[in-house]
């Protein structure tokens, strides 16, 4: 049975106020998810723990799911600005090293707050609200690095469709760490062993 499709905000906050309406909004679901689960979210429980009027939930969210869409984009910002960063912050260093920098903050990012990734992803189907993912929002970024050390990459490579490869390892990946690594397996070690596959893909 196909989902809905998640309706957009009603109004994008413009002036610092509505931004501090829109953000407590948010931050009161994220609170009510983790304390009370799902079907403890309604409108007059945010109203109540964001301490806003109902109408200004109403004003910026059609219903909930558009609340979840919110913060599930919120989320993508976040990672798309801890990779412009990485990349930035490593944009001399060589390719070793760069992919366990984007490695290692990724998987950070997503560590900060896995229970709520969960309750997102259950929440919001994929690329809604027009999203795109993470391949598609990243492409430019990883072409760009990969450019400039294409003389560390197998010669003769096509950069393209390294960077699909690539983007989708990364994503997969670093998903798989956060939401099914097994006990038995540390962290460090997790995060060596994707390094080493993306490595060996990219010099094969």
């Amino acid at each position: 049975m196909s989902r809905r499709p998640v309706e957009p905000p009603r109004r994008q906050p413009q002036q610092l106020r509505a931004r501090q309406t829109v953000d407590a909004i948010l931050e009161a679901v994220i609170r009510i998810l983790k304390r009370e689960g799902t079907d403890a979210v309604t409108t007059n429980r945010i109203a109540e723990i964001a301490g806003v009027s109902i109408g200004s939930v109403y004003q910026y969210f059609p219903d909930k799911r558009a609340i979840f869409a919110a913060l599930h984009q919120r989320h993508l910002e976040e990672i798309d600005r801890v990779i412009e960063t990485t990349l930035i912050q490593n944009v001399s260093a060589p390719l070793d090293r760069l992919v366990c920098a984007l490695v290692d903050a990724i998987i950070d990012a997503h560590c900060a707050d896995p229970e709520l990734h969960d309750l997102l992803l259950s929440q919001v189907p994929p690329h809604s609200g027009g999203s795109k993912s993470f391949a598609e929002r990243t492409h430019g970024a990883f072409l760009l690095a990969l450019s400039a050390r294409s003389r560390e990459l197998k010669k003769g490579r096509d950069l393209d469709k390294s960077v699909f490869v690539v983007t989708h390892m990364i994503e997969s990946l670093c998903h798989g760490v956060v939401r099914q690594r097994p006990p038995r397996l540390p962290l460090a070690d997790a995060k060596a062993e994707i390094v080493r596959a993306i490595l060996a893909y990219l010099r094969s």
